[in-house]
Parts: C-alpha cells; structure tokens; sequence
C-alpha cells in the first residue's frame, strides 16, 4: 500500500510540474536574466543587460513632486540601454564586492514574478519575465528607492 501511495505522489508532482511548466532550468534561466540585468546595469555592459531585456520593456518608477503630486515615469528599452552605457554608479558600500540577489515568486505558463535586490543602488526592483521563443526576458519592471 505504501508503494501505491509513493506511486500517486510522484505520478501527481510529475503531471503538475508538466502542467504548469516550471522547470528547475526554468528558475536557473530567470535567475540569469535577472542577473545579466542587474549586473550589465553595474558593470555598464549594455550588450548583457540588452539581453535580459524585451525590446518593448516599460520600466517605471513612482515620483512625488514637491506638491504632493504623483506621476509615473517611465522608461523603454533605448533609455535603459543609453543609461546603462552612461551610469557612473555611486558605490554606496566600497568595501564590499557587488552582490545580487532573486527572489521567484511565481512562474506559470511562460510568466513570472520575481524581485531583484543587490548592495549598491539604492532601489529594488519588482520584475514581470516573459519566456518568448525560448527566451526569458524582462518585460515589466517597477522600482522603487531604498532611501
């Protein structure tokens, strides 16, 4: 009876996974989009953050001018590459080497959900990935200070 038992669990895990589409290669090849992002942004190497990044990406921020207003800003794909190129970062931790980290929330059906945090900026931020032709890339991203 408990060979049966063993049986169905694993018949049931195996047909989930098959269902939803995660893969452990999936979460690795997020984990690399994630990075090629963050890190091309630090190392300013354009050509490995254009990578992780969807031609069409919406990068936004909310901002608060000095009246209390709220607006959006928003950022695409040639902005975030030129900033890239350009950014002269502020090391705000000299005596530590840059480190990253992801969190995967939810991957299902081609999407996920993931937050991307490291020690030399001060933001965050919250990505929507896409799997397209095979590829994982960044389509949403919203980001928000530390400070």
């Amino acid at each position: 009876m408990k060979i049966t038992h063993i049986i169905c669990v694993m018949i049931m895990l195996a047909s989930t996974s098959a269902l939803f589409g995660q893969t452990v290669k999936d979460s690795l090849l997020i984990k690399e989009t994630a990075l090629n992002y963050i890190e091309g942004l630090w190392t300013n190497n354009y050509e490995r953050e254009g990578k992780a990044i969807h031609p069409e990406i919406a990068k936004r921020v909310i901002r608060k001018d000095d009246k209390g207003n709220f607006r959006l800003s928003n950022m695409g794909y040639s902005e975030l590459l030129y900033y890239t190129k350009t950014l002269t970062p502020k090391n705000e931790k000299p005596d530590e080497p840059f480190k990253a980290d992801v969190v995967i929330f939810d991957i299902s059906n081609g999407i996920a959900s993931i937050k991307v945090t490291q020690n030399k900026f001060n933001f965050f931020d919250y990505i929507q990935i896409g799997k397209i032709d095979g590829e994982w890339k960044i389509i949403n991203l919203l980001w928000a200070n530390t400070k």
